[in-house]
């Protein structure tokens, strides 16, 4: 082997001596401590990071959200409501087969028939004067005053509605008492056509009913032509 042979051998081992070399693992070297802190806490910012915006979620309801819509007009509040009017009591009394009745806050006693003493030259349905406890006042036949027909004499239960008038008071002579009843002028209805007939027109009140009852309202200040009986 010549020279030139030897140097060219050795140039060639040298070259694949450096070429392994290069190819050879590197030896090992732990990362540092920090450097793994910090690659932690950029996954996590990663991980916490708003997810891109959902372009349809305006368009859906959230608990958490505040409903939004158009302002409706608020309605009126109703004003106070008229107080109902409290019902009248009346006493109603029977005559020639009919409930008639006056009110009831005109009405002083229920009395038995007394003796009866006539007053000459007075009208034909004042039947005459009473003496009450001491104290005398006439007394009105209302069925002559009304034009009505007696069907029967004064009996048992015959009774004198003593009422009070302007001129003190009166007694009205009536078949019997029947009741008292509660009516609101609301419901209280004008004359039917034919009732009543022949009697002046401001006699009557109207028609009450109770129940399956009717009652013939009368106004006494008319019938009796004495003043402080109007109705209240």
């Amino acid at each position: 082997m010549t020279a030139t042979d030897k140097r060219k051998r050795a140039e060639l081992v040298a070259a694949a001596s450096a070429a392994a070399g290069s190819s050879a693992p590197a030896p090992y070297a732990p990362t540092p401590r920090a450097e793994i802190v910090t690659a932690a806490e950029a996954l996590e910012a990663r991980s916490q990071a708003p997810l891109p915006a959902d372009p349809l979620a305006e368009f859906f309801y959230r608990e958490d959200e505040e409903a939004v819509g158009i302002d409706l007009p608020e309605e009126e509040a109703d004003g106070p409501e008229a107080p109902e009017e409290p019902p009248r009591e009346y006493l109603g009394f029977r005559l020639a087969e009919e409930i008639y009745a006056i009110e009831l806050s005109k009405v002083r006693e229920i009395a038995k028939v007394p003796p009866i003493t006539e007053v000459p030259r007075a009208p034909s349905f004042v039947m005459g004067v009473m003496n009450l406890r001491g104290e005398v006042m006439p007394v009105f036949d209302l069925h002559k005053r009304l034009g009505l027909v007696r069907h029967a004499p004064c009996n048992r239960s015959a009774r004198v509605v003593v009422v009070e008038t302007g001129l003190g008071p009166a007694g009205l002579l009536v078949e019997a008492v029947e009741q008292v009843v509660r009516l609101r002028s609301s419901t209280i209805e004008a004359p039917p056509p034919g009732l009543g007939a022949g009697l002046e027109s401001d006699y009557l009140l109207g028609i009450g009913r109770d129940r399956d009852r009717m009652f013939v309202l009368l106004n006494l200040s008319s019938v009796l032509g004495l003043p402080g009986t109007e109705p209240r």
